[in-house]
């Protein structure tokens, strides 16, 4: 646990907790910054922080929360393990000018400053930090699975999936151009919608539904957390290429193999593994997307 303790600037603002529902984390999280939570929607202090945070009850043992914010003083987040064991899957986008720093079990990953979206599916039993700097912009979206919910719901194959879950601790998987557009569905609500509550939840559904259906589509022995961090963030890069350039040709593969400083065969097979389809047909369906939003 002292694993970023070690290595980060003091002095750190620091949110200790132990995971629950997320209606109930938002009050603790509201406390710590020095804010107001009413209808489950905390309102920063001028000196806790910019933005929102909105916690959402979706089913019984089922939670999610939604973050867009800018916390005011550097901070440091430490999550103790929980006693019954859950599932929290945690999609985000970092946007910073100074790296952060994040823990699992004492497994220290570092995101450089710039821009970082990642998907993380874990065991709520793990010991975790998250230390970032007070220019760092946290958007996303947090899902807490419990175990009650867990067991009345999923079917053999994704109890396989957690049972597995429970033994390596956590997943980490590309996040993929429609997951990105429902996150950023979900952040941009305008603040005339009719039914804002309603539409916001549909989306983290539909996003948890991808997750359990990707879950169900892959052999777990070959989920993409045995890809290393150095290839996981090269192939989030390349990704991030595909997904702008959909206005201009297809970079090609020797192109790509050249940025990404990857054997051809290599990063081809990688993506696939990552994103269920080649390179080109990615960056095609990605171009088909983007033109029908146009």
């Amino acid at each position: 646990m002292d694993g970023i303790l070690d290595k980060t600037p003091t002095p750190l603002k620091k949110f200790v907790y132990s995971q629950t529902d997320y209606i109930n984390w938002l009050k603790a999280f509201g406390v710590t910054v020095g804010g107001i939570v009413s209808k489950n929607t905390l309102s920063f202090s001028p000196a806790g922080g910019t933005g929102v945070s909105t916690a959402y009850q979706l089913e019984k043992g089922l939670t999610a929360c939604v973050n867009n914010f800018q916390l005011g003083e550097d901070y440091l987040f430490t999550r103790n393990p929980t006693g019954i064991y859950g599932v929290i899957i945690y999609l985000y986008h970092f946007q910073t000018e100074a790296p952060v720093q994040f823990s699992l079990d004492n497994v220290l990953v570092n995101f450089d400053h710039g821009n970082h979206y990642t998907l993380r599916i874990i065991n709520s039993q793990t010991s975790q930090q998250l230390a970032f700097h007070k220019t760092t912009t946290i958007r996303g979206l947090s899902i807490y699975l419990e175990n009650e919910w867990i067991e009345q719901n999923l079917g053999h194959h994704l109890m396989k999936v957690v049972k597995y879950l429970q033994q390596v601790n956590y997943f980490k998987q590309l996040v993929n151009a429609k997951q990105q557009r429902l996150v950023n569905e979900i952040l941009n609500v305008p603040a005339n919608h009719p039914y804002p509550a309603v539409y916001v939840k549909s989306r983290i559904l539909r996003i948890f539904d991808k997750l359990l259906e990707n879950l169900l589509l892959h052999d777990i022995s070959e989920l993409p957390e045995r890809i290393n961090e150095e290839d996981f963030n090269t192939l989030q890069k390349i990704e991030g290429i595909l997904t702008t350039c959909y206005d201009q040709a297809f970079p090609g593969i020797e192109k790509l193999s050249r940025i990404s400083l990857m054997s051809e065969s290599k990063l081809k097979k990688l993506f696939k593994l990552s994103f269920g389809m080649g390179l080109y047909e990615y960056f095609q369906k990605n171009r088909l997307h983007r033109a029908k939003e146009h």
